[in-house]
């Protein structure tokens, strides 16, 4: 894999919609989605025709209530036959630099294939978060959750482990493609994460499924009072074309 360095991410924003720049900023098309939730937004891609990019389902979430949502900060992460602990740090620095490069809308997206290790934990939690990270979708070993807990970082995470990566683990790259499952993950698409899965938006999609997700949400919340007032769920559904 051959890293990609964007300078400035938000740059990232110029994927275009039908020829034209997106009207939306990330700030904006982050917070939308934020008030959304996911069927919805599954729905408006199944609606539009574009592939239901859910990760599998073993990513389970530290927190069973809490929503994220931003854009890809890619990693791709290999194991190491151990290496000893002089030489590991030496290994594990430029790993340590890129929680230095997050913005505002952050998500890390680490994979980290074959590794026993644990790939993030509470300290590098803490530094993510300061830096701009919403959230962590990790198809690794977690460490440290009493300590992400009390920062209220949310983590999907593939297992658990307490061991330290230094010496056998590194980072091999940095914002390229990395695949999860059978979905591929591209540096400033939106990963949108919450109880019922993780999805992953391509970046050029992110404005008219949003549009198409607050459409369909809409629906759904006049379906909602009708058949709670005792309309059947058949008559709401031919009226609004949801259920």
């Amino acid at each position: 894999m051959v890293p990609l360095d964007w300078s400035d991410r938000n740059e990232y924003a110029w994927a275009n919609i039908g020829g034209g720049k997106l009207a939306m900023d990330l700030d904006e098309i982050c917070r939308r989605y934020r008030a959304l939730y996911m069927p919805a937004v599954c729905d408006a891609l199944y609606s539009l025709g574009l592939p239901e990019q859910v990760l599998p389902s073993g990513l389970r979430p530290l927190f069973a209530e809490k929503r994220i949502v931003g854009e890809a900060f890619t990693v791709q992460g290999q194991h190491l036959d151990s290496i000893g602990w002089d030489a590991g740090v030496k290994r594990i620095q430029s790993y340590l630099q890129i929680f230095e490069r997050f913005k505002p809308n952050t998500v890390l997206v680490s994979v980290n294939p074959d590794s026993a290790v644990g790939h993030f934990g509470e300290l590098t939690g803490n530094s993510a978060k300061e830096h701009g990270c919403v959230g962590v979708v990790l198809e690794g070993n977690l460490r440290d959750t009493e300590g992400l807990r009390e920062i209220e970082l949310q983590v999907f995470y593939r297992d658990l482990s307490p061991l330290n990566a230094i010496g056998r683990w590194e980072m091999v790259a940095a914002q390229g493609p990395v695949k999860i499952g059978s979905v591929v993950i591209r540096p400033g698409d939106i990963v949108f994460g919450e109880f019922d899965g993780v999805l992953v938006i391509p970046r050029a999609d992110a404005e008219r499924v949003l549009l198409e997700s607050e459409t369909i949400a809409n629906a759904e919340k006049n379906v909602r009072q009708e058949v709670r007032a005792g309309t059947s769920p058949v008559a709401s559904f031919e009226k609004h074309g949801h259920i």
